[in-house]
């Protein structure tokens, strides 16, 4: 009888834990549901259609920073590049890339249809990762976008995130891999700013 009673509370505690993972799970995903529409409410809602790109830019920034830690998708692109650069070039490094990859992001929508994006299932990886997958249908062809989430002390944030198979991060770092063997944490601040004076920049924009 004990013995009966022990595995129903064994189960029972199971159950409640299972149901807790699950449900956190299914709160990111409303997080993530959340930004990703409020940052597309800034670009094609009417409240905001007499904003400049700038001014868009900024106002996309804050939708997104307001539920994510930008910082943590791009030191992980950097890696062990971080360690090379002075403490203030890591900060402008982090401002200015924060600025870049919102420009780009702005840019490449600006005059184009509201994309529809669907998010998808949650999977989980281990108690403290998971990855949520989605579709992108913009121009009339379909992307697959999945965000890769990590449990950490500031809460749930995004690490990298994974578009038709293609790594942000490993593409990013890649870049700056590249960068780093013949230039130093200037070179990076300087090469970064003066991307951010052209017009034309997208997702295919190199670092």
């Amino acid at each position: 009888m004990i013995m009966l009673r022990l595995i129903s509370a064994f189960l029972f505690s199971s159950v409640l834990s299972l149901t807790s993972v699950f449900s956190a799970e299914l709160a990111e995903r409303e997080k993530l549901h959340d930004t990703i529409n409020a940052v597309l409410d800034v670009l094609y809602s009417d409240c905001c259609s007499d904003l400049s790109l700038e001014e868009k830019q900024a106002k996309v920034r804050e939708a997104i920073e307001v539920k994510y830690d930008l910082s943590v998708i791009i030191r992980r692109a950097i890696g062990r590049n971080w360690r090379i650069m002075s403490e203030s070039e890591q900060e402008q490094v982090l401002d200015l890339v924060k600025q870049l990859v919102v420009k780009a992001y702005v840019n490449g929508l600006d005059g184009k249809a509201r994309p529809v994006i669907e998010l998808g299932k949650v999977i989980s990886i281990t108690d403290k990762r998971i990855e949520i997958e989605s579709t992108v249908k913009l121009d009339e062809k379909t992307y697959y976008v999945t965000y890769r989430l990590g449990r950490m002390s500031s809460g749930w944030q995004i690490y990298d995130i994974v578009a038709e198979n293609i790594s942000v991060v490993s593409n990013y770092r890649q870049q700056i891999d590249d960068h780093f063997r013949k230039g130093d944490g200037a070179g990076l601040v300087a090469r970064l700013e003066e991307l951010l004076k052209h017009d034309e920049i997208n997702e295919d924009t190199k670092i």
